[in-house]
């Protein structure tokens, strides 16, 4: 028998059902609403507080972070701040075994 074996063959964001939870969340620019809403859903508060009209938009499972920042005027490097932090929540409460 044979194998091959591509060690250059990566995807830039690896589904989370493969390899497990992340302890450290993987949001950038490049994700769309969807997929950060269905990853991080405590993350819809952050598209609410700055009045998006993101969350349950037909569009959300094509709109990147990026064009969100674009589209309503954030600031990008704010926005991810906001989203990582929201995303991070309740990671530091952790019990230790």
């Amino acid at each position: 028998m044979f194998f091959v074996i591509c060690a250059g063959a990566k995807t830039e964001y690896p589904d989370p059902d493969i390899f497990g939870a992340m302890d450290v969340p993987m949001i950038d620019l490049q994700l769309t609403v969807d997929k950060v809403l269905q990853r991080w859903p405590k993350t819809f508060s952050v598209f609410m507080k700055h009045k998006t009209k993101c969350v349950g938009c037909f569009m959300q499972q094509f709109c990147t972070l990026k064009d969100v920042a674009e589209t309503y005027q954030l600031s990008a490097e704010k926005l991810i701040d906001e989203l990582n932090n929201v995303s991070n929540e309740g990671n530091n409460q952790r019990s230790i075994r």
